[in-house]
């Protein structure tokens, strides 16, 4: 049966003002993925650089958000293509076949430095 499930992912940073780095993973997530929902720490600045990847080691992006704290709410699309490898101008749903990992570079030493929420279609 498929649902629609919720992980949360806690990242905290450590390291100088501004060049602080943090990651983390998210374990056991098989499904299709729906959105991601960035909340960042108020004391973030503004040079955070975000990058979300599946697998670990990381084997792809999924969504990259250079220089910015503003929360929001991401849907990624995968790019999808041919029988011959040709892009196609379509997207759909990024599949999830284990773990995503989540890494934050530029930011300051904080506790929380960004909570990540994935909604995916568990299958």
């Amino acid at each position: 049966m498929q649902t629609i499930e919720t992980r949360e992912l806690t990242i905290t940073t450590v390291g100088a003002d501004g060049a602080a780095v943090g990651s983390g993973t998210i374990e056991d997530l098989y499904g299709l993925l729906l959105d991601v929902y960035l909340n960042f720490h108020a004391s973030a600045p503004a040079t955070t650089d975000t990058t979300i990847a599946y697998g670990s080691p990381a084997l792809g992006n999924i969504l990259v958000v250079s220089n910015s704290v503003t929360d929001a709410l991401f849907a990624p699309r995968k790019a999808i293509c041919d029988a011959a490898a040709a892009a196609l101008a379509l997207y759909d749903l990024f599949p999830l076949n284990g773990s995503v990992s989540v890494a934050l570079a530029g930011c300051n030493a904080l506790t929380g430095a960004v909570v990540v929420t994935l909604r995916y279609i568990r299958m």
